[in-house]
């Protein structure tokens, strides 16, 4: 997955929004490869996180639903030729559809260079990770919000921190016993004001387990039934602390993601313009954009249809301010620091 982080790290350098619009336009008139496609089979979890939207019990039970085989192979067939990089599971659970690996064989059978998977690891089975280790799966992004017992418990509502680590020794004996060095492991770690502290001792809980890739995220308002953001003296001290574990990080080897520079989310969403033009979201009955009748066309048809190439352009030409106005994916995309 180094090849997707450099990307990452090179997206912040890279402040034109002009020149990330006529790459995608480019790309998308040649066919090249350029899509980031996040596929939630399912609209489902096992936990109630308490930062996320599956902890308000009206959306869990109003915002239900499941693709089917028949769409998950259309949806595939037509959306990764175009794909440099498929996640299976976005807002969801991927392990509660039965099957969910075979996304990762769709996604390798048509090419994908780069698939990952993000799960909280809980439903994972041996069989599940042998399958995704022969399928081709090079990374999986496990959640872990809390580093002691007490407060992985709280904020992973229904959760086990013993089944937890129980899930991460598995996968670290199932590659070991095939001699496989993928899928590669990134931990993600949403911090929030009661749980920074603990942060600093986030190695000494987790750092046996192979970690390739770190991902501390200032929490974010998006629903769920903790939403505040850090500010004050905990954005100094988040702070402070994510400076130690970046330097652990370096010696370690470990590609580090954290949001420093703003995490309370106050400012402006500088890095995520352009994220519209290769970002594509797949979920039960929620593809892409509302207008997009993916049932009965073609993705070609559609971006032919809607004047895709054209809206690529005008953003392209467009001031920074009014492609800010337009909303596109919001303030929290791609907000990191990449340290490699």
């Amino acid at each position: 997955m180094r090849a997707v982080y450099r990307l990452l790290w090179a997206n912040r350098l890279l402040r034109s929004h002009r020149v990330k619009y006529l790459g995608a336009a480019v790309a998308h008139t040649l066919g090249i490869r350029h899509l980031v496609v996040r596929f939630d089979p399912i609209r489902a979890c096992n936990l109630r996180c308490t930062m996320c939207y599956f902890s308000d019990e009206d959306y869990a039970r109003e915002r239900k639903g499941r693709l089917t085989e028949t769409e998950v192979e259309k949806l595939a067939a037509d959306l990764f030729p175009l794909a440099y990089l498929v996640v299976v599971g976005c807002g969801a659970e991927p392990t509660m559809y039965k099957g969910f690996p075979e996304l990762v064989r769709l996604a390798r059978q048509n090419g994908v260079p780069h698939v990952s998977m993000v799960t909280n690891g809980i439903l994972l089975t041996e069989e599940h990770v042998g399958q995704l280790i022969d399928y081709g799966l090079e990374e999986i992004m496990i959640s872990a919000h809390g580093v002691t017992k007490e407060s992985y418990e709280r904020f992973m509502v229904k959760s086990s921190f013993d089944k937890f680590h129980a899930a991460l020794r598995m996968i670290g004996d199932v590659k070991r016993r095939r001699g496989s060095r993928t899928p590669e492991l990134r931990l993600n770690y949403t911090v929030n004001a009661d749980n920074i502290d603990e942060l600093s001792g986030f190695f000494d809980a987790f750092g046996c387990y192979g970690i390739s890739t770190l991902q501390v995220r200032p929490v974010m308002d998006i629903g769920g039934q903790y939403r505040t953001r850090l500010a004050g003296a905990d954005i100094e001290r988040f702070r402070t602390i994510a400076a130690e574990l970046g330097s652990k990080c370096k010696a370690l080897g470990i590609t580090f993601l954290c949001n420093t520079a703003d995490p309370g989310y106050a400012g402006e969403p500088g890095t995520s313009l352009g994220l519209d033009a290769i970002h594509r979201y797949v979920g039960p009955d929620d593809v892409w954009r509302p207008d997009f009748d993916w049932r009965n066309e073609s993705y070609a048809a559609f971006c032919k249809r809607s004047g895709w190439t054209s809206y690529l352009l005008r953003s392209a030409l467009a001031p920074k301010a009014a492609v800010n106005a337009a909303g596109r994916l919001g303030k929290y995309g791609a907000r990191y620091e990449v340290q490699l």
